[in-house]
């Protein structure tokens, strides 16, 4: 399980240091995918086939079905975790995303996320605000 926050910076080859405790639950090779609200998502080959799997079930007659595919499997790659840690980030995915330098990599339960730091504390302070309100609204539709 992948929990907390850590903040890093991107060296000059465009990798990034995994913290030790997100290094020990990991394989050496690892994925890295474009992901939703504006971040990099890293997964283990066990959840990264999971989460392909199911988006590769959707129906090839649904055009949108379609877009998504070509979206998320365009967007990502598998790579290695170095003997110091380290992991490189796409040039690509680092523009899409807004990565310069300063990162914030964040625990999502079964994968890790990847912010540049700017979009990380933007988000982050409107999000923590909801908190009680996101967490009231989902314990709503769990009892219905």
């Amino acid at each position: 399980m992948f929990v907390g926050e850590y903040r890093h910076s991107l060296d000059d080859k465009s990798r990034i240091v995994l913290p030790s405790k997100f290094r020990s639950q990991l394989s050496s090779t690892i994925y890295v995918s474009l992901d939703f609200d504006n971040c990099l998502s890293l997964y283990s080959e066990e959840e990264f086939q999971k989460k392909a799997e199911t988006i590769n079930q959707l129906d090839e007659f649904d055009t949108s079905a379609r877009a998504l595919k070509r979206i998320f499997f365009t967007n990502s790659y598998d790579t290695n975790i170095d003997k110091q840690g380290r992991v490189s980030l796409s040039k690509s995915l680092q523009e899409k995303v807004g990565i310069i330098k300063n990162i914030v990599i964040v625990g999502a339960f079964n994968h890790i996320q990847i912010f540049s730091e700017e979009e990380y504390n933007k988000r982050y302070i409107l999000e923590e605000k909801e908190y009680e309100q996101l967490a009231s609204k989902f314990a709503r539709k769990k009892d219905n």
